[in-house]
């Protein structure tokens, strides 16, 4: 490709492309989720029109709370090790169709123990089978584990003290997902003290449905990543904390959208983030609930705000730059955004 490459989803397709914010659970395809059924024997309706609809969420969502409700038969179906390395491998199946070359993937395996798993055994069915897509696929697929910010912090501390034994095997962080606007940074401090004493570091979700205070609180407890963060929108003070922090910050268009994290595209504060000097990302944050990939997210940045191949570039290099992965893996990501011609 070259400068005069027109900037179509084909093209975006075939951009090397970093991915930090995507939630495992919220991005199985509809053929994962078959095979996944048919491991415990679970119905699921007859035709992918009926399922895309029960794992979907619309645009005319009301909330979060209401986006979340798709959840629940997806983590019906990751109840045991197969299930879960099905979940896996069909993560870094769909990265790679997007032309990822680098995904962190993030999961709470509190989820995963209705039916008897431990801790440990849901961390490692899902990276069993991460890294049997990454040897067949080529791409990196690394994990951050979620805690839910409607436990106890005692219990969310202890998820993460399991995820640190998991360090040296693809798991690079730990993060806290659900229901913000009841459970705020500030509820969450002694859980976050304990995962960033394992030597993880954190990415939190923050300014989604909750304030900007939030945002704040993640920063000053240690945060080195905001989930979403829009809310930071008009509160100079906390953007130029998440500034001075060098703090990198997911954006996740289309799931702000439907969640009304933010009203309407005019809402959407990537140019007041930019014109701060935030290192913004590109992130899908659920595939399949919110029906999209990172090209998809790409265009609808390029058709709303003038994304332009000189901005994705930069927006990959923050990603890059942000990832939870050792230098020297960071510069042969660069390398290859560097090799591609557009």
């Amino acid at each position: 490709m070259s400068q005069v490459t027109p900037f179509t989803a084909s093209a975006v397709r075939q951009f090397p492309k970093v991915e930090l914010h995507c939630h495992l659970d919220g991005s199985l395809s509809l053929p994962a989720l078959r095979q996944m059924a048919a491991v415990t024997g679970d119905d699921l309706p007859a035709s992918d029109a009926a399922l895309r609809q029960l794992v979907s969420a619309p645009m005319t969502t009301v909330s979060l709370i209401d986006y979340l409700k798709r959840f629940q038969v997806v983590t019906d179906l990751m109840q045991t090790t197969r299930q879960l390395e099905i979940a896996g491998y069909d993560m870094v199946r769909t990265a790679a169709a997007d032309g990822l070359i680098y995904l962190e993937t993030r999961f709470a395996p509190s989820l995963f123990t209705d039916r008897g798993l431990t801790l440990a055994q849901g961390i490692q069915g899902v990276l069993t089978g991460l890294h049997r897509g990454t040897a067949d696929f080529g791409v990196p697929v690394n994990a951050i584990i979620c805690a839910m910010r409607d436990q106890p912090n005692a219990e969310s501390a202890s998820v993460f003290r399991t995820a640190a034994e998991f360090a040296d095997q693809g798991v690079v962080g730990f993060d806290f997902a659900g229901d913000e606007a009841h459970h705020p940074t500030s509820d969450l401090t002694s859980a976050i003290q304990a995962g960033l004493a394992t030597g993880l570091p954190c990415t939190l979700h923050a300014g989604e449905a909750g304030p900007a205070q939030n945002v704040a609180d993640a920063l000053t407890l240690g945060a080195q990543r905001i989930g979403h963060g829009v809310h930071m929108s008009q509160h100079p003070a906390v953007i130029a904390q998440a500034k001075a922090a060098h703090a990198t910050i997911e954006t996740c268009l289309t799931s702000n959208l439907q969640t009304k994290a933010v009203a309407g595209y005019a809402d959407f504060p990537l140019s007041e983030f930019l014109s701060a000097g935030l290192a913004v990302t590109i992130n899908t944050d659920d595939r399949t609930v919110s029906q999209t990939d990172l090209t998809t997210e790409i265009m609808a940045l390029h058709t709303h705000y003038g994304l332009d191949w000189s901005l994705l570039t930069q927006l990959t290099r923050n990603a890059i730059n942000g990832a939870f992965i050792p230098a020297d893996q960071k510069a042969a990501l660069w390398r290859q955004v560097q090799a591609t011609q557009v």
